[in-house]
């Protein structure tokens, strides 16, 4: 699991390029549109909210912000039709949209009549319903593409930890199955969708107030935004990338799935196989092929 070094040079290929961004507004995402802009890239920015400050496009890049609501299927699929017709094609979708913990699974909280009120489930309907149903309208516009173009999913390293936060954890951790799962099922299909996967740790964003200072009061580094989207941006340029799973951490990057996490499984399963395999092997039997 070697770290790897971002260069100028291989994101070069983005000038001219379509790309979505939800929650470009903020944060990763506003990091991310701007990385784009400067690059020469054509950014719709699908947030809620417009930037404080509109992106400068200071290499001709072109930039439109769509009012999108991620968790409103006619938003998602309003804000898709407006980038086709203003661009003529979709090359990338960077699935990013994403809120702070709300949840408390602790509350004692009651109504009116003294039962224990549901826990707040903005953050699933964000981070992750919402991040699905971006992914599903990314694959059916980009799949009618002869030459493709790729899905990036921005997940999050407590999606591979144990995070007292529990709502934000359970969003990530299912950002990255759905990405390792929708890399298996393109391939499957043989689409030409090139699906990655980032796994940031803390980044200077909106997910807590004043992250930023409050990390600098107990000594703990937070990187940039912008280190986050050069990796997005690298996903998107770099067409050999297809299933990564990118831990991004003070500007390192390291790529985790191929590397780790799957040579771990293995040696978990020993001699057993794996359950895509055996699920190739079962759709083949309930189609009436050979087992």
């Amino acid at each position: 699991m070697a770290e790897f070094l971002i260069n100028d040079d291989e994101l070069r290929g983005l000038k001219g390029k379509a790309v979505i961004v939800t929650g470009g507004s903020s944060g990763i995402g506003q990091a991310t549109v701007e990385l784009l802009l400067s690059l020469g890239a054509r950014v719709i920015n699908a947030d809620l909210q417009e930037p404080a400050k509109q992106p400068e496009s200071s290499a001709a890049g072109e930039y439109a912000f769509v009012k999108t609501n991620v968790t409103i299927w006619t938003d998602l699929v309003a804000m898709f039709k407006k980038t086709k017709g203003l661009y003529g094609r979709i090359d990338s979708v960077f699935a990013n949209a994403g809120l702070g913990p709300r949840a408390d699974f602790l509350s004692m909280e009651v109504d009116d009549n003294g039962d224990l009120k549901e826990p707040n489930y903005d953050v699933i309907d964000v981070s992750l319903k919402g991040l699905m149903n971006t992914c599903t309208l990314a694959l059916y516009h980009i799949r009618q593409q002869a030459d493709g173009g790729s899905i990036v999913l921005c997940g999050s390293t407590t999606g591979l930890q144990r995070l007292r936060a529990v709502d934000y954890s359970t969003a990530k951790h299912g950002v990255i199955g759905f990405g390792r799962s929708l890399t298996t099922l393109t391939k499957a299909a043989q689409l030409p969708v090139r699906v990655n996967t980032l796994a940031p740790t803390w980044t200077d964003s909106s997910v807590l107030p004043n992250l930023r200072g409050m990390m600098e009061q107990i000594g703990v580094e937070i990187q940039p935004a912008s280190a986050v989207a050069r990796a997005a941006a690298l996903l998107m340029a770099d067409a050999s990338r297809h299933g990564n799973l990118l831990h991004v951490a003070c500007g390192r990057y390291k790529e985790i799935d191929d590397a780790v996490l799957l040579p771990a499984f293995d040696t978990i399963k020993g001699d057993y196989p794996g359950e895509d395999d055996v699920l190739e092997r079962l759709l083949a039997v309930m189609a009436g092929g050979q087992a």
